[in-house]
């Protein structure tokens, strides 16, 4: 685990402090609070209510000869840490570290978006805490999105107000990996540390083209190792099996914060080797189909999978992937990404692309 630590704090580093200004330009801080949410296929059936608190560190994009920024109405990255102290938890309590995207909505209604990392205060043990059957690590992936309002007060100070699904959980790096979901209401007073003067942000129609982009359509591979144990496996077990994502596929650029396309993903989970349901050879193909937004160098790519054959193991024929990329240059893109079956995670995977 001190592996994945490392590799997921480089990752970390590399999308959330190139594109950001040297200067944060905003600080926010105050209380959480929420419940851990029973879905489909946790076994988790209570409310357990939490309360935390959230200090967060922005840059705010502000620089109006860059379309990205204007696009997107001048939006907010940046880094946020939090504590939240579950009641009747099964896993202890949380700490988090995650980087932050929000821009505007509609008028003071903004989107918020966050990945990064969590980590519990008691995860599974085989021998001490026997009813935890959910986070089985210390290190944990953390994934937010929802809706924040925001409400000036002066011309330095604001309060805002966010409401998110919040998701934990480790991908099958170490099981038990149930994950926890919870539902979180965030109050925060965020303050304009920078003084100088913010380009206003148009609630009218947004530019719809920029002089110095040409649309364009590319063939794409993407490689995407992981490690996962397997559900299979006793629960003592501590096996990691290989896991392969192979992509062939074409993606159409035709907008300076939007890409979308199709693949043909080849994904080989040998963690089901062992089942005698599972193809001699663990190999799942499947067609899918993807969106992309785009924030400079950073890509968020969301898609929808349909296996190309019925497996008696995946317990659905659909399934979702959800990646974040770095753009290193026109050509090459690195990031983490997932494989999701409805709100379980499969497994967490590194990538790297390459567009012809």
């Amino acid at each position: 685990m001190k592996r994945l630590a490392l590799i997921a704090l480089g990752f970390y580093l590399l999308f959330f402090s190139g594109p950001l200004h040297a200067q944060p330009t905003h600080y926010a801080f105050g209380p959480t609070f929420g419940t851990i949410i029973a879905t489909g296929g946790s076994p988790f059936n209570g409310r357990s209510p939490t309360v935390g608190i959230d200090i967060a560190t922005l840059w705010q994009q502000t620089d109006t000869s860059v379309y990205w920024h204007r696009f997107w109405g001048y939006p907010f990255m940046g880094i946020r840490a939090n504590y939240a102290h579950i009641w009747h938890s099964p896993a202890g309590h949380r700490f988090g570290l995650a980087g932050t995207l929000q821009g505007p909505l509609i008028g003071p209604l903004h989107w918020t978006y966050s990945v990064g990392l969590s980590a519990y205060t008691r995860p599974y043990s085989v021998t001490h805490d026997t009813a935890n059957i959910f986070i089985g690590s210390h290190l944990n992936c953390l994934i937010d999105i929802g809706l924040l309002y925001n409400l000036p007060l002066s011309d330095r100070l604001a309060l805002t107000a966010a409401l998110k699904i919040v998701h934990s959980s480790n991908g099958y790096l170490y099981k038990p990996n149930h994950g926890l979901n919870y539902l979180q209401l965030d109050i925060a007073l965020r303050y304009q540390a920078v003084s100088s003067q913010q380009p206003a942000v148009s609630t009218g129609r947004r530019p719809l083209t920029d002089p110095h982009f040409s649309p364009y359509g590319r063939p794409f591979i993407l490689i995407a190792p992981a490690a996962v144990m397997s559900r299979y496996d006793p629960p003592d077990s501590i096996r990691f099996h290989p896991a392969y994502t192979l992509q062939l596929g074409y993606i159409r650029h035709p907008h300076p914060c939007f890409n979308y396309g199709a693949a043909l993903d080849l994904s080989y989970n040998f963690s089901h080797s062992s089942q005698p349901t599972a193809p001699r050879l663990p190999v799942y193909p499947a067609a899918t189909l993807f969106g992309d937004c785009l924030w400079g160098p950073l890509t968020l790519r969301v898609g929808l999978a349909h296996y190309l054959h019925r497996y008696p193991l995946n317990w659905s024929q659909y399934y979702e992937r959800v990646a974040l990329y770095y753009r290193l240059n026109p050509h090459h893109m690195v990031g983490v990404g997932m494989k999701v079956h409805d709100d379980h995670i499969d497994f967490i995977e590194w990538s790297y692309a390459f567009e012809l």
